[in-house]
C-alpha cells in the first residue's frame, strides 16, 4: 500500500463531559452545551482551579461486568466503553474481520492518577505491605489498549501513545500509517485520560496552566 490508500473512519464511540455516546454529544455541541462545572470528584477547597469537564453519568456495566470494572482504571473503562460503541457503529461486531489484522493504537498522557492517589495514601499511611496487587497493572499508560484488545479480540499490533496534550492525535495518525503500510486492516483507535484528582489538578495549578477565572462561572469557561 502507499499512503495514497483510502482510509475511512468507520464507526465512533465517545464517553465524554457533553455526553457519553456520539448522539448525546454531537446534540450538545450543537446546542452550545458546557460541560465544565465544579469539580466533584474531589474535595476542590485546597487548588486554585475549582472547576473542570467531568464525565456524568457513566454506567461502566452497559459494558463489561462490575466485577471485572474493579480491575480497571477510570481511563481504561472510558476507552473500554468507546471502543466498544465504536466496534459495533462499524458494522463489523460480527468476526468478519480476521482477529489478526485487528490492531489497537491508543493514546493517553498520563493513566490511572486515581490508582496513583490512593497507592501513595496506603503507603505512607498503612506501608508496602498493604498496596493492592492490581496496583500496577490498573495504573500503567498501556492498560486502555491492552484491554480493548482482549475485550474485542484485536490479536495485531496493541500500542500506547504517549505524548501529553497530543496523545489521542498522534494516536490517529499512526493508527492511519499502519493501515496504510500494510499492517493492519482495521485499527481501534482514539485517545483516553481522567486525570481530575487533586493531585493531577493540584500540579497543573502549580504551573499556573488552569483558569481562575472561571470559579463562579464555569458555564462560562468553554463556549
Amino acid at each position: 500500500m502507499s499512503d495514497k490508500t483510502k482510509v475511512m473512519i468507520t464507526g465512533l464511540g465517545v464517553i465524554s463531559p457533553v455526553g457519553n455516546t456520539v448522539e448525546e454529544m454531537w446534540t450538545s455541541i450543537r446546542n452550545g452545551v458546557c460541560g465544565i462545572g465544579r469539580t466533584t470528584k474531589f474535595d476542590p477547597s485546597r487548588v486554585d482551579a475549582k472547576i473542570s469537564a467531568e464525565v456524568k453519568n457513566f454506567d461502566i456495566a452497559k459494558y463489561v461486568d462490575p466485577k471485572e470494572a474493579r480491575r480497571m482504571a477510570l481511563f481504561t473503562q472510558y476507552a473500554l466503553a468507546a471502543a466498544k460503541q465504536a466496534w459495533q457503529d462499524a458494522g463489523i461486531a460480527d468476526g468478519s474481520v480476521d482477529p489478526e489484522r485487528v490492531s489497537v493504537m491508543i493514546g493517553n498522557g498520563i493513566g490511572g492518577a486515581e490508582i496513583d492517589d490512593e497507592g501513595y495514601k496506603i503507603l505512607h499511611e498503612r506501608g508496602p505491605g498493604r498496596l493492592s496487587p492490581m496496583l500496577i497493572p490498573k495504573l500503567i499508560a498501556n492498560e486502555a489498549a491492552g484491554n480493548v484488545s482482549i475485550a474485542l479480540n484485536a490479536k495485531g499490533a496493541v500500542h500506547t501513545v504517549v505524548t501529553a496534550c497530543a496523545s489521542g492525535t498522534d494516536a490517529l495518525g499512526l493508527a492511519l500509517d499502519l493501515i496504510r503500510s500494510g499492517r493492519a486492516d482495521v485499527v481501534i483507535a482514539g485517545g483516553t485520560e481522567a486525570t481530575i484528582t487533586e493531585y493531577c489538578v493540584g500540579g497543573f495549578c502549580s504551573m499556573k496552566a488552569l483558569s481562575t477565572k472561571y470559579n463562579d462561572t464555569p458555564e462560562k469557561a468553554c463556549r
